[in-house]
């Protein structure tokens, strides 16, 4: 999940040319020679043990097989502004790894390129007034919240403590900071449509609320009991609309043909069974961790029972307006499509609330760029994954993710349910994003990118991510 930013120090593309030809990985190494000259402790070759880490170090497998040229490493804004520069004087094609998170091929990574990897860009700075912190685009969120709770706060972050805290990425000749007044069109470009389309983050600044421990953890069923499940589902996204602290994540597991569902539930108060899970406690289970506990804790939790890394995994998504039959009919279709490849692919679907509430306060306070305030209508981003170790079945799996999303996204339409949003973070390859977000938005995305990279070095020199044209 991506933070709310409240300043973004970037290293920006405001001056050079970039070379007529096609990009090339022919002159990466020679790029790579240069860093390490400059930086030598900085640059990882192929030969080297660091380099094998920084490859092991991706979540996705299809990420883990890119081979480039090197890593980089940065410690500072300064490196990373020298080593973009060399790069764009290269013509070296290039990519950016924060946590590595990514499901998609070479949206963090990239074969015979330059590779940016901020690892060690690690600053951690608490204001005074403790209601804030700056942070390095190194950190992951289970270490970083592990750091902020002795201090009685937290900032809003990713659900699954191995997932990176960056975002969104920036890159070359000078230094800017980006916020509500200072270059506030490129901030409201970084809320939502920034990634990979202007340059590399290089720090954050984080928005911090007061902590005192939360109630969570999960509830787990077996497949006999899906009718209930779908019903407490209900019950919960109803009450929901009168607490709306609360929040639950719906995820239904096909492994070796069993299928099991799980409810992910976080209470940001240390309240004992809070009454909007209701529904939930009274569902026949057959585990549970549900208890006072915190977020460090729980993210952990969560990065273990929905653990798929090292794997094979693609991902899509795709956004509806809530109706507890269409969701229904959406797990049947996911039940029927993926049941022909359960001994060998492991698939997943995600059900999340976002409610009119939460969209709305959001584009109130920090304008992002998704197109997602005004209505009242609530909303389910659906996400379905694949995960798979045998590379025999990449071809299937590909092709199961895309049918899968196809007779979804027409059963939505046909319900008159299907809204144009699609998530990033969740979002295949192939899906449109961009566009997702609106025509106005998206044209706002392209005229911040003319300014700020008027070369367009993120959209040709940077293969990888969402780009601005689709």
């Amino acid at each position: 999940m991506s933070p709310h930013q409240r300043l973004v120090l970037f290293a920006i593309l405001m001056s050079g040319g970039l070379a007529t030809d096609p990009p090339s990985t022919k002159n990466c190494l020679t790029v790579c020679e240069s860093i390490s000259k400059l930086y030598p402790s900085e640059i990882l070759f192929p030969s080297s043990l660091g380099f094998q880490t920084a490859q092991q170090s991706y979540w996705n497998l299809f990420q883990r097989e890119a081979a480039p040229s090197c890593f980089f490493q940065p410690t500072t804004s300064e490196h990373v502004s020298t080593a973009i520069t060399q790069v764009v004087q290269e013509n070296c094609p290039f990519s950016i790894k924060g946590g590595g998170h990514s499901s998609n091929i070479g949206a963090s990574s990239i074969t015979g390129g330059f590779q940016f990897d901020l690892a060690k860009m690690r600053e951690f700075k608490v204001s005074d007034d403790r209601k804030s912190v700056t942070v390095g685009p190194g950190w992951r969120w289970g270490e970083l919240l592990q750091e902020l709770q002795p201090l009685g706060v937290i900032a809003v972050g990713g659900r699954d403590a191995g997932v990176g805290v960056p975002g969104f990425v920036f890159g070359d000749g000078s230094l800017v900071t980006a916020n509500q007044t200072s270059h506030p069109d490129l901030y409201k470009a970084l809320l939502g449509g920034g990634a990979h389309n202007f340059g590399i983050a290089t720090a954050l600044k984080l928005e911090l609320h007061p902590y005192d421990g939360m109630w969570g953890g999960y509830v787990l069923q077996t497949g006999d009991q899906i009718d209930h499940v779908f019903a407490a589902y209900d019950k919960f996204f109803h009450k929901l609309q009168n607490d709306q602290k609360g929040h639950m994540i719906l995820d239904i597991t096909r492994v070796n043909g069993s299928i099991t569902a799980v409810e992910f539930i976080g209470y940001p108060e240390p309240v004992e069974n809070p009454p909007l899970y209701d529904s939930v406690y009274a569902l026949s289970s057959s585990g549970s961790t549900l208890r006072l506990a915190n977020y460090t804790d729980l993210a952990a939790e969560m990065a273990v029972v929905t653990n798929s890394r090292g794997l094979r995994n693609t991902y899509r998504t795709l956004t509806v307006e809530y109706d507890a039959e269409l969701l229904r009919e959406i797990f049947d279709i996911w039940a029927e499509v993926t049941e022909p490849h359960a001994a060998v692919i492991t698939a997943t679907l995600d059900i999340n609330v976002i409610t009119s509430q939460m969209r709305n306060r959001s584009s109130r306070t920090i304008k992002n760029t998704y197109g997602l305030g005004g209505a009242t209508n609530q909303l389910i981003i659906v996400m379905f994954s694949l995960s798979w170790d045998d590379d025999a079945q990449d071809t299937i799996s590909h092709r199961l993710v895309q049918d899968l999303g196809n007779a979804i996204e027409n059963l939505a339409n046909q319900a008159g349910k299907l809204k144009r949003f699609r998530y990033m973070n969740y979002a295949h390859v192939e899906q449109d994003v961009i566009s997702s977000f609106g025509d106005s938005n998206k044209q706002l995305l392209k005229d911040v990118a003319r300014t700020y990279d008027p070369n367009g070095v993120f959209q040709w020199l940077q293969p990888g991510g969402f780009k601005l044209d689709g």
